[in-house]
């Protein structure tokens, strides 16, 4: 029988010249991690139908993004109905973020970053 290898993710900021920004540390089952360089990008969609008074609109649109696999972070402005995605573009695309908010219930459009 083969041996299961696993490896852990982990999210750390390098400071150093040589490495700045974020990036991600692999550990292996032995104890070893080897940094990997990481590049984010970043999208603004706006929501124009994000209106609920008990923020139960940036609720949900809210979650139907932050579980999309290569999303790293959203941010839901109520007042500008604007949300701001940063992602990992080796691993997801704003064609999916539309489609996520749109089968939340909210169809919106890019104003800025990748695919406006």
């Amino acid at each position: 029988m083969k041996p299961v290898t696993r490896l852990w993710i982990l999210m750390v900021t390098l400071t150093s010249v040589a490495a700045p920004g974020p990036a991600m540390a692999a550990i292996s089952p032995h104890g070893s991690a080897h940094a990997v360089a990481v590049r984010f990008a970043q999208v603004v969609i706006h929501i124009p139908g994000m209106t609920c008074s008990n923020h139960s609109c940036a609720t949900a649109v809210y979650m139907s993004l932050i579980r999309l696999p290569g999303v790293m972070g959203v941010g839901v402005d109520e007042s500008t109905q604007n949300v701001t995605v940063k992602y990992i573009p080796t691993r997801t695309r704003p064609a999916v973020f539309l489609k996520a908010v749109k089968n939340a219930g909210f169809p919106g459009t890019v104003v800025r970053g990748k695919g406006a």
